[in-house]
């Protein structure tokens, strides 16, 4: 009977052992992970891409990645075909639709507090980005920050679903509502 009793006992403490063991190789006994972006009070990191095709009658083509920082937007690529030594009007339209020949289902620019056209910053629509200038050959890079923008959130600030434009000319960041930077000669669903 003592024998038995004893053999019970280790049976028990070996058991409590397998279960402390089993229990630290759980995922709630294991260290705690970082925390959720959203946790630690900083907006997860959140892309997009577009594919700017050419309208009619242009050849201008392009490839921009679009990536958030912080509680800005970052918009960066190359676009080719421009007319070389010149400026082009950038902007974010409103409706993410190339479908028309002259780009004209992308709307106006992407203006969600209702601000004047002008110089991208605080003051201006959302959509206004500084013009890209071509080099020689007719290629631009981009780069542009976006201050306020965001990406995937559903948010009035979301720039997927819009379209990114490029203009024949300039803009001269004064002429209303747009800038008189002319036609449109690519245009580019961000997604």
């Amino acid at each position: 009977m003592r024998n038995v009793i004893l053999a019970s006992v280790a049976l028990v403490l070996v058991g409590c052992g397998q279960d402390t063991a089993q229990d630290s190789q759980s995922p709630g006994a294991q260290a705690p992970s970082e925390p959720p972006a959203a946790e630690t009070g900083q907006p997860a990191e959140r892309s997009a891409q577009v594919d700017l095709q050419p309208t009619e009658g242009s050849s201008v083509t392009g490839t921009l990645a679009i990536t958030t920082i912080g509680n800005a937007v970052s918009i960066t690529g190359s676009v080719k075909g421009l007319t070389p030594n010149a400026e082009h009007g950038f902007h974010i339209h409103e409706n993410g639709d190339c479908s028309a020949p002259d780009a004209s289902s992308a709307g106006g620019h992407f203006n969600p507090a209702g601000n004047p056209h002008g110089h991208p910053g605080e003051n201006s629509h959302l959509g206004d980005m500084l013009n890209l200038q071509a080099d020689a050959q007719g290629i631009a890079t981009a780069a542009a920050r976006i201050e306020g923008a965001t990406l995937h959130t559903g948010e009035p600030t979301d720039l997927v679903g819009r379209a990114i434009v490029v203009h024949e000319k300039a803009d001269d960041y004064t002429s209303q509502p747009a800038g008189d930077s002319g036609k449109r000669i690519a245009c580019g669903v961000i997604q």
